[in-house]
């Protein structure tokens, strides 16, 4: 039987959270308001070369923390390849990117998520509106991976982990 400490301690490997980084999943990000609590938001997110980015408009919360503090996190939480559930922060300076340079990080980035044969489309809608791009350099990240509670709990069940959940048909 695994204690805390190996529970919340298990992490995952470079190369998982390379691997979850890339994929098309959304991230929650946060923002710090002017009383000291966090502005949170659902985005979708790029990762390259060490920073992470958000498209979002220029009149958003986030869009305006970011430009009066230059500080922001960003959740992910994915799977690997290795079968083992991630979740995987960054927090960090941050700053709003304007102008030509946001068009193009934008683009990239929706080129992640977007099919190629519509992503001309979705730029000319979506550049209207999301006007600049956020661009996180973390100070400090921080990963873990729920495995060993998962093997665990599977332990201690007599059926599949899958059929212990509520499914809001009770």
């Amino acid at each position: 039987m695994a204690d805390a400490e190996q529970v919340y301690r298990a992490h995952p490997t470079s190369d998982e959270i390379a691997e979850v980084l890339a994929q098309r999943l959304v991230a929650a990000v946060g923002t710090l308001n002017s009383d000291g609590s966090i502005h949170l938001a659902y985005v979708l997110f790029l990762h390259d070369d060490g920073r992470m980015y958000f498209e979002t408009s220029s009149v958003t919360r986030k869009a305006r923390n970011v430009e009066r503090r230059g500080w922001a996190s960003m959740l992910v939480q994915g799977p690997a390849s290795t079968g083992r559930n991630l979740m995987v922060a960054a927090e960090g300076t941050a700053r709003v990117i304007t102008g030509d340079e946001a068009q193009r990080v934008n683009h990239r980035l929706r080129a992640k998520y977007i099919k190629p044969t519509a992503l001309d489309g979705i730029d000319r809608a979506w550049g209207r509106l999301d006007d600049v791009t956020v661009e996180i350099t973390p100070k400090k990240w921080r990963s873990w991976t729920g495995s060993v509670l998962h093997e665990e709990t599977c332990k201690e069940l007599t059926g599949a982990y899958e059929d212990a959940w509520l499914t809001g048909e009770e």
